[in-house]
């Protein structure tokens, strides 16, 4: 070997030893960054749970999807710009707490102003005192045979076409004792009649309430606790309701948002023919 053989490989043996530290100050420096990264994401992940941050979800949002179509976020108006709601319901225990959730969310419109809101069973609805008295008039009846049942279909036959209701909002809500047991059939079929009448049709306030409102009282997890055995069930025993005449809070929210919907775009609506009234 002569002695520029020895240089070289003396050169290249220090190049390997420089290359071996840069290449561990580069893995200790990594693993450094790492740990601070990981440091700071806990504290970030700390703080969070901390302030209980709330997670989005679609479906179980309060009543807020489609308060900014009409009017902003739902106000309470004055009462003579009020419009005058009309629900008129089957009788029924189901049917009579789901109609009182669509007054709660009516009244949370009107305020306190319950004469510009009637709440009837169609024994004590007509058409002449109730129905052309309202600005808008929801109407909930119980699923039979996927179908409206016989009482409201007569009620409805009493219905004069000889009357405008073409600026009349009008909207539905059912109960329903199975889940793929005619409960959106029924909600259309009335829809369709109120449309023959060439009302204004205003759904729920959410795409999961499109229709209208509705409330499945005799199946899964919200058919009654006492109509079942424990062999019977599919779901934790909390899943049922001990109320047999009650129903899931998911069913009363759609009702309320039901309610604030039409008593917000029938005020909207009842402004505005006031105001075309007074520039005429």
């Amino acid at each position: 070997m002569t002695v520029g053989d020895a240089s070289q490989n003396a050169d290249a043996l220090r190049l390997r030893r420089a290359a071996g530290v840069l290449l561990l100050i580069f893995c200790l420096g990594t693993a450094i960054g790492l740990v601070h990264v990981i440091g700071l994401s806990r504290q970030v992940l700390a703080r969070l749970e901390a302030q209980q941050v709330p997670q989005p979800s679609l479906m179980h949002q309060p009543h807020t999807q489609s308060r900014g179509v009409v009017g902003g976020a739902w106000q309470r108006v004055h009462s003579q710009e009020a419009a005058k709601v009309l629900i008129a319901y089957s009788d029924g225990p189901h049917l009579s707490k789901l109609a009182a959730a669509v007054d709660v969310g009516v009244l949370n419109v009107l305020g306190n102003d319950t004469k510009s809101l009637r709440v009837r069973t169609l024994d004590n609805a007509s058409f002449a005192d109730d129905v052309l008295w309202a600005d808008a008039v929801i109407l909930g009846t119980h699923v039979v045979n996927a179908n409206v049942e016989p009482k409201m279909t007569k009620f409805m036959s009493e219905w004069s076409f000889k009357e405008d209701l073409s600026q009349k909002v009008g909207a539905v809500f059912v109960t329903s004792g199975g889940l793929s047991a005619g409960e959106e059939l029924t909600m259309v079929n009335l829809l369709h009649s109120l449309m023959i009448f060439r009302m204004i049709i205003v759904g729920g306030e959410r795409w999961t309430s499109a229709f209208g409102a509705s409330a499945i009282v005799g199946e899964g997890p919200f058919e009654p606790a006492g109509q079942n055995s424990p062999e019977q069930r599919d779901f934790p025993p909390i899943c049922y309701p001990t109320d047999p005449d009650s129903f899931h809070n998911m069913f009363k929210n759609k009702a309320i948002g039901l309610g604030e919907r039409v008593a917000s775009i029938a005020t909207q609506l009842r402004r505005a023919r006031t105001d075309l009234l007074r520039q005429n």
